[in-house]
């Protein structure tokens, strides 16, 4: 049934297609027999009125007509035909933007041909990287080296529109880079092209591309993360919203109809809001909480009334971060899918399994000469960190290279260590483990030694009954260490409970200071919301790590580059020379000192190195820095907002109970 409040309207587009053809026809001729009577002739005025309301008739039922075609054609296939004419219009601004570079235009036409050529793209973006997330970055990805499950190869060198961008912001233009940065362009979204022609959608794919467009928007695209020089971000949140908009009017029905009317008027009051601001002067707090929350929970309402299913039964998502289905903000407690990051995704819940780890945490047995245990680095009086600028080892007054982490919401990654070298909290155990200046010990004397603990035999044996003798071993070892570690997530800070609409106010300087994280200061674009590590969106199935150029110590007079080579360590490519994993700003003001070295002491000086634009704003060598080395100019109060903000995510709330 179509939607369709008239009684007569509603009969008649019920009526079967050739039938209502019928009808049409024999309405035309009826008025065509009236065009070419007698008087009509004799009267020249009333031929002309007679043809002038032959003409606005036919409009007015051929436009019946074809609404009524349009809303017979199913919902997934209107979003198709929608989506394969928009990679036609990509395609075409691509040819556009070759063909000026080609003719070595100056650099101010080819950034306008850009710009439309990026407009373009976030037509399409939402089904693209949703349907083919593995290539979306040869799209659309950042301008920087990324490592994939396969490691490094040809392919995963940078390209793209960030890629482009950049190019057309150098002091010279290289059109050759340009021209051939393009055509690979068009071959990608040709080849997507053909590829989505013989996909077979479904209306649980559409709805979850749109949900996770949403969050790209929140948490990206507000931030300008894709476009970080001409920062066009306002015009093309307004574009994707506008193609969402699109594509939810293909689901009216009888059921949905008052529904989506109200999503229109609410993207519509979104757009107004957006329209007439800059990148600096959006308040991107109210744009979120007015907007793109009460946007996101009025889909999932839809979605239910539709009856369109989430993929998945239940959802356990054990192979995706993101709960869909449970969360209409990406600050619900459950928004991330902890067993995602887990090594091993099928383990059942058990909570003997963290009793077991508890116990293990504690216990220096796990050292070789049994001075050190996981609690001699992650104090509890010190937010499970330690307090000192570089680790402990197990020699007395000698210390590590690197600072120690806190737990705190560690488990919410999907790399471990500053320089990524483990992929689960399983295997960062191990590494802590075999270390030669941590335990320094194997897994065979562990094992033996907690065979002859019977606490620990009963434990283990209750934990793992199908395991028999084989109960303690490495796999249970690590598996109960990180269950316990997961424990430590603490998403209730004041900040968090504003955004659930839990409280409703939220002192001012909070709020500038958020609108300049996500902002002016370009905080949010490494530290992504909501957890505020380097764990990317929309999928959070990555963790990244990024160049600042940080030097020893806060000196910007004499400052000196860390040599500390970072992910260089594990993959000698040069854009990872000093690489170092993004860390979160929650409970940022409870872990002092910071940085990677511990080298600054407090959040004024954290703050401030990002304000003069890291070691290469400095004036340092750094050329493969990834952080923006153009000064912040952050005014004083700006800078105070900054820190308010961060103190905001503070949250240690039911800690006690886990030690």
């Amino acid at each position: 049934m179509l939607f369709n409040s008239q009684k007569k309207q509603y009969i008649f587009l019920n009526t079967p297609f050739v039938l209502r053809g019928s009808i049409i026809t024999t309405l035309v001729g009826i008025i065509l027999g009236m065009c070419n009577c007698d008087n009509c002739d004799k009267n020249n005025k009333m031929v002309s009125k007679t043809k002038v309301l032959l003409f606005i008739l036919i409009l007015i039922v051929t436009g019946i007509l074809f609404s009524s075609f349009t809303n017979s054609i199913p919902a997934k296939e209107q979003t198709k035909t929608f989506c394969l004419d928009n990679i036609k219009q990509f395609q075409a601004q691509l040819d556009t933007l070759q063909k000026l570079a080609e003719s070595k235009q100056n650099k101010e036409v080819l950034l306008q041909r850009f710009k439309a050529t990026r407009i373009a793209f976030k037509r399409l973006e939402f089904v693209l990287e949703y349907m083919d997330g593995f290539h979306y970055p040869f799209f659309n990805g950042a301008n920087a080296i990324d490592i994939d499950e396969q490691g490094y190869t040809e392919n995963t060198k940078p390209e793209g529109l960030q890629v482009i961008e950049s190019e057309l912001f150098n002091d010279s233009l290289e059109y050759d880079r340009i021209i051939y940065l393009t055509k690979m362009l068009k071959y990608r979204a040709l080849s997507f092209y053909i590829g989505f022609k013989e996909a077979v959608l479904q209306d649980s794919y559409i709805l979850e591309a749109i949900r996770f467009n949403l969050i790209r928007i929140e948490t990206l695209s507000l931030v300008s993360f894709d476009s970080p020089d001409i920062r066009n971000s306002n015009q093309e949140i307004i574009v994707s919203l506008n193609t969402l908009r699109t594509v939810l009017g293909y689901y009216k029905d009888e059921k949905s109809t008052d529904d989506i009317k109200a999503l229109y008027k609410k993207i519509e009051e979104a757009i107004k809001y957006i329209k007439p601001t800059t990148f600096n002067s959006l308040d991107r707090l109210t744009f979120i909480k007015k907007y793109l929350q009460p946007i996101t929970k009025d889909i999932i309402s839809i979605q239910q009334k539709l009856n369109i299913s989430y993929l998945g039964k239940d959802n356990s998502g054990i192979f995706r971060a993101v709960n869909i289905k449970s969360t209409s903000t990406i600050y619900d407690s459950n928004f991330l899918n902890l067993k995602f990051y887990a090594q091993d995704k099928y383990y059942k819940d058990n909570s003997l399994m963290a009793v077991i780890g508890k116990k293990l945490f504690f216990d220096k047995r796990l050292s070789v000469d049994g001075k050190l245990s996981c609690a001699s680095c992650h104090l509890p009086d010190k937010s499970m960190g330690d307090g000192l600028p570089t680790s402990i080892t197990n020699s007395p007054g000698v210390f590590q290279q690197r600072n120690t982490p806190s737990i705190l919401n560690s488990a919410l990654q999907a790399a471990y260590f500053h320089d990524l070298a483990a992929t689960t909290l399983e295997t960062q155990i191990v590494t802590v483990v075999n270390n030669p200046k941590e335990f320094n010990n194997s897994y065979d004397t562990i094992v033996n030694r907690l065979k002859l603990d019977t606490t620990y035999i009963r434990l283990f044996s209750q934990a793992f009954p199908t395991y028999k003798e084989e109960a303690i071993s490495i796999s249970t070892i690590n598996l109960c260490i990180a269950d316990y570690e997961r424990k430590f997530i603490f998403l209730n800070s004041p900040f968090d409970k504003y955004m659930r609409n839990e409280t409703k106010t939220m002192d001012a300087s909070v709020k500038r200071g958020f609108n300049l994280f996500m902002g002016k200061a370009q905080c949010g674009s490494c530290h992504f919301a909501p957890t505020f590590f380097g764990t990317a969106p929309p999928f959070y199935g990555t963790t990244e790590s990024e160049v600042l150029g940080i030097i020893k110590t806060f000196d910007t007079i004499n400052p000196i580059l860390d040599d500390d080579i970072g992910r260089y360590k594990h993959f000698a490519l040069p854009d990872f020379k000093n690489s170092i994993k993004t860390a979160t700003v929650r409970n940022i003001e409870l872990t002092a000192p910071y940085m990677h070295h511990g080298g600054f002491k407090t959040l004024e000086e954290v703050v401030e190195f990002y304000n003069v634009g890291g070691g290469e704003g400095l004036g340092l060598s750094v050329p493969n820095q990834t952080l923006q080395p153009k000064r912040l100019n952050l005014s004083m109060q700006e800078k105070k907002d900054l820190i308010f903000f961060m103190k905001s995510l503070t949250d240690t709330s039911g800690m006690k109970s886990l030690l």
